[in-house]
């Protein structure tokens, strides 16, 4: 059967139609990601996708891709509203909330399907795991989590083979000692770790938080003893207000405004000994059917970092002023978090590492025979497309780089 009736290019077709020679077309493949498909031995080359990835390969740092023909994401349903799932109770995914206002994945997806509207469904959940819920019932396509969800995620999908979610880029993260803490209420005194087993600790269930909580309070040696309630962030921080919470592992903004309203102060930091990172997931298949959205996503995700860094005040006065806290907690906040996108094998490892409960230190949260899923190709080109250099094939080795941050 013709291959055009597929709409495929042979290697022969593509190199005529570029105008480029084999070596040109085997290092784009290799290196700039230049789609292809492999049938047997045969390589073959999607029209529609090699227009999109010449469409994406003409744009600059900052600016939204200039229109082109509806045609460059023909899986794209353009009456399909997107969902989107963000915290903006959560600093570590503040991105999602900035791109929201700014409406620049809107932009994107607009610019990418020639100026025609997008509808983008924006979800603002009080945590991790409630967007992970509707992740699960196919009511999301994109969320942004923190790591200890993202690692239940694909735990989830082992007895839930329909859910494929996969790991698109990171966001926010943080070294150890830092972005979550035990705050504790500033009228008690606590001279050692066993006193704080006659108070009741709080975190919310399934998060980022209340996964460490047990490791926490296994390591201060009072985890047969301490009283663990699971509560929202909000109800964490007012019943520390009312004096009827001992302490609660927070998050930022959370541990921030605690200390600016000299309610409470964080203790044993130095017993929080995991990087704390967070990310951007969607389910695979959609993200199989959805490139084109896929990458303006994460080109609007990089755009925001970029903004982030480059105007930490404007940033902070967007979040100030939808959270209503503090312009100056805000920007003292958003100054901690490290913004990257970029994929290291160390972050990796982080999601690997998280422990289930407080019985089981040696054991990593799940088991991921064939590691944690990751499709870096979506944020390579999303880089590409940018004019941002691309760190390589594979996740980063070694530590953050201090001066090069996607």
């Amino acid at each position: 059967m013709p291959m055009r009736q597929f709409n495929l290019l042979t290697v022969h077709e593509a190199m005529e139609l570029l105008d480029i020679s084999r070596s040109t077309l085997d290092r784009w493949r290799k290196h700039k990601h230049l789609p292809f498909k492999k049938i047997g031995k045969e390589v073959l080359i999607d029209k529609n996708e090699l227009e999109q990835w010449i469409h994406l390969h003409s744009t600059v740092l900052g600016e939204p891709a200039k229109p082109t023909a509806r045609a460059a994401d023909p899986d794209a349903d353009e009456s399909q509203t997107i969902a989107v799932g963000y915290q903006s109770r959560s600093a570590q995914v503040w991105t999602s909330l900035v791109m929201k206002e700014l409406g620049w994945f809107e932009e994107e997806l607009a610019s990418m399907r020639g100026g025609v509207p997008a509808e983008v469904r924006w979800v603002d959940a009080s945590n991790g795991p409630q967007l992970l819920q509707q992740l699960i019932g196919g009511h999301l396509q994109l969320a942004s989590l923190g790591d200890y969800p993202i690692a239940l995620s694909f735990s989830l999908s082992r007895m839930l083979p329909a859910f494929r979610p996969v790991l698109l880029a990171f966001d926010g993260k943080s070294a150890p000692g830092e972005g979550l803490s035990l705050v504790v209420r500033n009228d008690i005194r606590i001279h050692h770790a066993s006193q704080l087993a006659d108070f009741a600790v709080s975190a919310v269930a399934q998060s980022s938080a209340g996964g460490r909580l047990p490791a926490l309070l296994r390591r201060l040696g009072i985890a047969q003893q301490a009283e663990v309630l699971h509560r929202e962030l909000d109800d964490s921080m007012s019943a520390l207000h009312q004096r009827r919470l001992g302490a609660s592992l927070l998050g930022e903004p959370y541990i921030s405004l605690m200390k600016h309203y000299g309610t409470g102060r964080v203790m044993f930091q130095e017993e929080i000994e995991e990087d704390y990172v967070t990310g951007v997931i969607a389910d695979e298949s959609w993200a199989e059917h959805h490139p084109g959205a896929v990458i303006a996503y994460l080109r609007a995700h990089l755009r925001v970092h970029h903004f982030i860094r480059s105007d930490p005040a404007k940033a902070a006065a967007i979040v100030s002023r939808i959270r209503e806290i503090p312009s100056e907690v805000a920007a003292r906040v958003m100054a901690a978090i490290r913004w990257d996108a970029a994929i290291y094998k160390k972050d990796m490892q982080t999601l690997e590492r998280l422990h289930p409960e407080e019985g089981h230190p040696s054991e990593a949260l799940f088991s991921h025979p064939g590691g944690i899923p990751c499709r870096p190709e979506f944020l390579y080109r999303a880089m590409e497309s940018l004019k941002l250099p691309v760190p390589g094939d594979g996740p980063i080795q070694g530590e953050w780089m201090r001066h090069e941050l996607y």
